[in-house]
């Protein structure tokens, strides 16, 4: 007869002291793991030389930073809702449920930038830059309106997470810089002058001057699209990070006011977003970009109808050239 052997009842355990510790993951979150690791590197390394070190970097600190494990296997999972039309709706709803649960972890510990949370907070940041994209084109569907709220929160949180990222960037150490710079291959471009531009919005500009808006509404609008116009300019090469960067850049320098007016659904300034449009159709490359600027602007078109053929020509014949 075999020795009785005492184990504790399940009600008699001890509770988890650390509250984390209760947001259990399963089987499904192992394979999204992996899925980062390896599927979504081999989808994504030609655009991003270096990515193989990073990931691994994502990972570690991921481990010890629930936040950023969450944010991370959202993103995961937001990538693979692309990759299969029958399992879309399926990992599309946990890449939202995995970013809520991540948004809420990250609120309620309000951690403030040290060297000890820089790290995790830059990459909790560049994870979820990317996010809010993909969210706002799976958002595209529901029209217009849906898009411009989702473009107006997107600013917002682009604004949060660049002031991040400057604050935590001279905390890292040289190593952790490089390895970045490695991975990232970003093409830091100055501005050109004015001589060197290239006027891609310049009917734009000229449209804007002549309209009847009221002049603080119209120096707005200029300063969005002069600042695009920068953009534009800053674009010397073909590289896709650059692009990318140019796309981020608008999104933070992008007047208050002019926000104001989208929210008003000027025509004005959806045009101005047609032609910002273009930028995001040049980066369509990266997964979480897509098609949404061609979609961005089919749906202005439809929003505004025939009366301004005139003032989208450009974007709209921008857009039939590179399809």
């Amino acid at each position: 007869m075999l020795p009785s052997t005492h184990l504790p009842s399940v009600n008699r355990l001890a509770p988890p002291s650390d509250p984390s510790l209760e947001e259990r993951y399963g089987s499904l979150h192992i394979c999204l793991l992996y899925h980062f690791e390896h599927d979504h590197y081999h989808h994504t390394k030609s655009l991003h030389p270096g990515l193989k070190d990073m990931l691994a970097l994502f990972m570690n600190v991921g481990f010890t930073t629930p936040y950023l494990m969450d944010e991370l296997l959202a993103y995961s999972a937001a990538h693979k809702s692309i990759l299969g039309q029958e399992t879309n709706q399926f990992y599309l709803s946990e890449a939202t449920r995995l970013q809520t649960r991540a948004l809420t972890l990250y609120n309620s510990a309000s951690p403030q930038i040290s060297k000890d949370t820089c790290l995790p907070m830059f990459l909790f940041s560049s994870l979820l830059s990317q996010h809010v994209i993909y969210n706002l084109s799976c958002n595209v569907h529901n029209g217009l309106g849906s898009i411009l709220d989702g473009l107006t929160n997107s600013t917002i949180i682009h604004r949060g997470l660049v002031a991040i990222a400057k604050a935590s960037w001279p905390m890292f150490s040289e190593q952790i810089q490089q390895q970045f710079i490695r991975s990232c291959q970003r093409d830091y471009v100055p501005i050109p002058s004015s001589a060197d531009s290239r006027g891609e919005c310049d009917i734009l500009l000229s449209r804007l001057n002549a309209t009847d808006m009221k002049p603080e509404s119209i120096a707005v609008l200029r300063s969005a699209v002069e600042n695009l116009q920068d953009r534009f300019d800053a674009l010397c090469t073909n590289s896709s990070h650059a692009m990318w960067a140019a796309v981020q850049d608008w999104l933070v320098a992008v007047p208050a006011g002019y926000l104001e007016l989208l929210n008003q659904r000027r025509p004005e300034a959806l045009v101005v977003l047609s032609h910002f449009a273009v930028l995001l159709h040049r980066v369509a490359e990266h997964w979480f970009v897509g098609d949404l600027g061609i979609r961005l602007i089919r749906l202005i078109n439809g929003h505004l109808g025939p009366a301004w053929e005139d003032w989208l020509e450009w974007p709209n014949r921008t857009i039939m050239e590179r399809l």
